[in-house]
């Protein structure tokens, strides 16, 4: 099988795999195109993913690089949640919490407008994809804890994916809402300023510790 790199369901840079742990691929090749240098440093993590290495280290590397420092205690904890949640859905972890810290600065208290947490939500979207995943709400205060925020946002980015068919679609979508993004092309969505952003942090993760 050719390696393929995912972010979820569908490939989003294609060299090699998934670079931290090897994820399932879904819907291989479905953007097989030209990547810029560094994240070909993927394939370093990638040749060891029949090791079973533990990722969670790496991922507790990463949040080192958060804006807003967290305690080594903590780094664990949500790097624990981060590898499940990415195991789960068929992400690279190191796409998680490149989105993490883009979306909030890992600040667990962060709110951006009516936005809440580590990957920032609003209470009314969570409330909903809370429901589905039968998770007790408990109003704002589930945003504000780490593990629930990130469950939450990680299976809406995916529900997100599923829903528009392509994984930049799906990174501006959950930014600016789905509504906006249904008539925007891939392409488009890939130059949008948020979409940069969280690329570029991602392959500044993959740069570091890949």
């Amino acid at each position: 099988m050719t390696p393929i790199m995912l972010w979820g369901g569908a490939a989003f840079l294609a060299l090699v795999p998934s670079p931290v742990g090897g994820r399932e691929p879904g819907h291989a090749a479905a953007l097989r195109a030209a990547v810029k240098p560094a994240v070909a440093a993927g394939a370093t993590i990638a040749a060891t993913a029949e090791a079973a290495i533990d990722l969670v280290p790496i991922v507790v590397s990463a949040l080192g690089e958060c804006p807003n420092r967290l305690p080594i205690e903590q780094r664990w904890r949500i790097a624990r949640v981060i590898d499940r949640e990415s195991a789960e859905h068929g992400y690279d972890p190191l796409f998680v919490t490149a989105l993490m810290q883009v979306e909030s600065g890992c600040l667990a208290t962060a709110r951006g407008g009516d936005a809440l947490g580590m990957v920032q939500l609003l209470p009314s979207t969570a409330r909903e994809v809370a429901k589905r995943l039968g998770m007790p709400w408990r109003g704002e205060q589930t945003l504000t804890e780490p593990a629930l925020n990130i469950e939450i946002g990680v299976h809406y980015l995916r529900e997100l994916e599923e829903q528009l068919g392509d994984p930049y679609l799906a990174v501006a979508a959950y930014n600016m809402g789905p509504a906006r993004v249904l008539q925007m092309s891939s392409d488009r969505a890939r130059r949008t300023q948020y979409v940069r952003k969280v690329v570029l942090r991602y392959e500044r993760l993959l740069d570091l510790f890949a």
